[in-house]
């Protein structure tokens, strides 16, 4: 049994197969980011970056890599990173929103509900 290095290790059905997984993985990842807390956005975005950068290292390292297939794979992680900031980026601005107004409740409460004791000024001189 020997090798042939000529006909390649993975076969022409899955290389087309593998970016359409690597879109609909990535789609489904960034259509559920929307429910995710801020903290497990960031680690999608990262997780996104990472990709990006080992796709790189495979294309460099491989020579019988396929160009279109590192191409296309890193088409489709970029636009889902652009996709995921978009949304990592508006979570951001409504946590925000949140806060503000959960201060302007509590200014609008007044010093009397605020639960700290009311201390007035005294006209002692020390």
């Amino acid at each position: 049994m020997n090798f042939d290095p000529s006909q390649g290790v993975i076969s022409y059905r899955a290389l087309v197969l593998i970016p359409i997984a690597a879109a609909i993985g990535v789609t489904l990842l960034i259509r559920s980011m929307r429910r995710l807390r801020l903290r497990a956005q960031f680690m999608v975005l990262l997780i996104l970056a990472v990709s990006i950068g080992f796709i790189f290292l495979i294309m460099v390292q491989m020579p019988e890599f396929p160009e279109w297939l590192g191409v296309l794979l890193l088409l489709v992680v970029f636009i889902a990173s652009l996709f995921g900031t978009r949304i990592f980026l508006r979570s951001v601005a409504q946590d925000e929103k949140e806060e503000d107004e959960q201060i302007r409740k509590e200014d609008l409460r007044g010093p009397a509900d605020s639960g700290f004791p009311n201390i007035k000024p005294t006209n002692h001189t020390l």
